[in-house]
């Protein structure tokens, strides 16, 4: 796990950012896509669907290149485009900043039809019939090169595709009864085009194509837009599993932080059609010492910003260590009491919620090691010896 040290950007959650590169269970955001289809095949990955909606349609992001080359260009270098990928001819899909590895054991690329992720994080396959591939080994972990389980208490063809609303552009939620995308009985809906495209955030394009306006498509800056899928819990609790928040709650975590009250949303800092998982700064409007002007740290090593307000405290597909997880925590606030996250915790609904702000376990153990020597490469440290050290550390 790379850590990054020096004055560093702030990563708040936004559109480009491509953090649920897996389908996920229990999902509630809501769906942030225009359901209007009725679409011709313009480019690979878009899909004819008809249905007796009118207004405008779904014309695919490759006709929106044709004006907006420039974005289009950082766009598809995000990774929004990837979560769910197309296989054609029996070839893996293939994705600008990695490489997948062939099918789980029993399966070959003639035997699947979709790849759900692969940018970043992980990907999971889709059979044939249109149901995710599960059993143990079935998953792919790209941040460490190894495979675990999914749903391995699932029959295999038993785990129906219904994670459109946040992996594909124009999804329609139908059920067992379709109908089907690509009239595949597993796939619990149908959709434009795989992966988050610019209709996704943008609506049907069709209208805007023909006579190009502000006045005719979508603009929503509002960082509720990118809440519709970087939330898991429909009251926007932070849920908490196995020592980690659960990945793509950035929304959830960020409505609890001091960004939010202080009106500082997730536009404010990304730039909504660039990732900043391979690109870093590039993909920032803005970084901390935008803002935060006069703040100086009295540690040594000056680690950077979001080493301790952004630890890797969420987890999307496999935990390095049992503070350093994958996906960097958008709460932001540091409490200085002794307390652990695990004391910061409630049950509710059968599941555990996580209260705020960030606790020093997670702050610090990612750099240094705890009294049982787990954590980072650097010093023991116990907990009031880090609550001690934190009262006063910034100047």
């Amino acid at each position: 796990m790379l850590r990054t040290h020096g004055i560093v950007p702030v990563l708040i959650v936004a559109l480009a950012l491509g953090l649920a590169s897996g389908c996920s269970d229990d999902d509630s955001g809501q769906n942030n896509n225009v359901n209007v289809n009725d679409n011709t095949n313009v480019n690979d990955n878009t899909n004819t669907n008809t249905n007796t909606n009118t207004g405008p349609t779904y014309v695919g992001s490759a006709t929106c290149e044709t004006c907006h080359s420039a974005i289009h260009a950082d766009f598809i270098e995000s990774g929004h485009p990837y979560k769910l990928n197309k296989v054609e001819n029996d070839q893996a899909p293939t994705y600008p900043h990695s490489t997948i590895p062939n099918p789980p054991n029993g399966y070959t690329w003639a035997d699947v039809s979709y790849v759900i992720g692969g940018y970043f994080w992980k990907a999971r396959w889709i059979d044939n019939d249109g149901y995710i591939v599960t059993g143990t080994d079935v998953q792919y972990n790209l941040v460490d090169q190894s495979w675990s389980a999914y749903h391995d208490t699932d029959p295999v063809g038993t785990k129906p595709y219904d994670c459109g609303k946040c992996h594909t552009t124009g999804w329609v939620a139908t059920d067992e009864n379709g109908p089907h995308q690509d009239d595949l009985p597993g796939i619990y809906g149908t959709f434009a085009q795989g992966g988050i495209h610019c209709e996704a955030c943008h609506g049907p394009g069709s209208d805007h194509v023909a006579a190009p306006s502000t006045a005719n498509i979508v603009k929503d800056t509002s960082s509720d837009l990118c809440g519709q899928c970087h939330t898991r819990d429909s009251q926007n609790r932070i849920e908490f599993k196995g020592g980690f928040v659960r990945h793509h709650e950035q929304y959830d975590e960020w409505l609890a932080s001091p960004h939010n009250a202080a009106n500082v949303g997730c536009n404010t800092c990304h730039d909504p059609h660039k990732g900043t998982v391979y690109f870093g700064a590039a993909g920032l409007n803005q970084e901390c010492q935008d803002c935060h002007t006069s703040m100086t740290v009295n540690h040594n090593g000056t680690p950077g910003c979001i080493d301790c307000h952004m630890p890797n405290a969420a987890k999307s597909a496999k935990s390095v260590t049992m503070y350093d997880g994958d996906v960097r925590s958008h709460m932001f606030a540091i409490g200085t009491t002794d307390a652990t996250w695990s004391s910061m915790t409630y049950e509710a609904d059968g599941k555990t919620f996580l209260n705020g702000p960030l606790t020093l376990d997670y702050a610090c153990y990612g750099c240094h090691k705890d009294e049982n020597g787990e954590g980072g490469a650097y010093s023991i440290k116990t907990m009031i010896e880090l609550s001690n050290r934190a009262t006063g550390i910034h100047q």
